[in-house]
């Protein structure tokens, strides 16, 4: 009876994917070893970055600039249906929507001017001229020639 209480326990499963679990640190590691693949925060396995940002899963949790602005970019991208869907299909285009972002794209490159790192303002000025010269080739795509032609 009491070899029954002690095998009484926390039962453990592990669910992580494949590809997590080749990413995982060896089973042996401790935070003393934490020199030599970053700083384990104890039992949680959530890594500390040196910035003082904390990953969990690879995912970011402290967004940065750069994350907006691929965020609105990947938005335009979708309303200009650049963006392939799970089914196969495109999404549908939306002109009006992707100009919306396109001018926030702008406001917010005019707002940040002098205040971004060169990596920040090269992405977002380089980005805004992409997605503005793709704007308007789905534009000509898409709207028929009401110039006068014969």
């Amino acid at each position: 009876m009491a070899d029954e209480e002690k095998d009484k326990g926390y039962r453990v499963i592990d669910r992580r994917s494949d590809d997590e679990l080749s990413e995982a640190p060896p089973a042996g590691n401790d935070s003393k070893d934490a020199g030599e693949t970053g700083n384990l925060n104890g039992a949680s396995g959530i890594k500390e970055e040196s910035g003082g940002e904390r990953k969990a899963g690879g995912e970011a949790v402290a967004p940065k600039f750069l994350d907006l602005v691929e965020s609105l970019q990947m938005g335009v991208m979708a309303n200009l249906g650049m963006i392939q869907r799970s089914d196969g299909n495109r999404t549908p285009v939306n002109l009006k929507e992707a100009q919306n972002i396109i001018d926030i794209l702008g406001v917010l490159q005019e707002k940040t001017k002098g205040n971004l790192d060169e990596k920040e303002e090269e992405i977002l000025r380089e980005g805004l001229y992409h997605l503005r010269m793709a704007f308007i080739a789905v534009q000509k795509q898409t709207i028929p020639d009401l110039g006068g032609g014969k």
